[in-house]
């Protein structure tokens, strides 16, 4: 490969990381229920949809920007007596960060655990799209 393409294919990787680490610290963040520290990571513009919180809430539509990720942070508050994510394994996969991994919580008492495959799209290090991948439904 001549030095351009070693040097793009570099700047890819490097990229591929930093968007790697901008979703471990929304995880992070979620983590420490600090939706604060998690928008410097999150597009004002980003569109989410967590479908396990959402169907519990009710909610249909996706959560749009920071103010709907404030939102999700309310309704997942409200709809779980306690939730955890468990980001196991997060891959950059052909432009898409795909994190494997299981929500633990419980929900009206209820002890639940379901693995979950969430799929996010990141542009220069922020997330600017979300969705949650049930494996036996939504959750998140």
């Amino acid at each position: 490969m001549d030095e351009a393409g070693t040097e793009g294919a570099e700047a890819e990787g490097g990229e591929r990381e930093r968007d790697v680490a901008a979703i471990r610290a929304i995880y992070d963040a979620f983590g420490r229920l600090d939706v604060e520290g998690a928008l410097p990571y999150i597009s004002p513009s980003i569109r989410f949809m967590p479908h396990g919180t959402a169907q519990l809430v009710g909610r249909e539509t996706p959560y749009h920007g920071h103010a709907g990720v404030r939102q999700y942070f309310a309704d997942a508050a409200r709809a779980w007596d306690d939730i955890t994510l468990h980001a196991e394994d997060i891959r950059a996969v052909d432009g898409d960060i795909i994190v494997f991994g299981k929500v633990t919580g419980r929900v009206e008492g209820e002890r639940f655990e379901r693995p979950v495959v969430w799929i996010w799209q990141v542009r220069d290090g922020v997330a600017t799209y979300m969705r949650v991948s049930g494996l036996e439904g939504g959750a998140g």
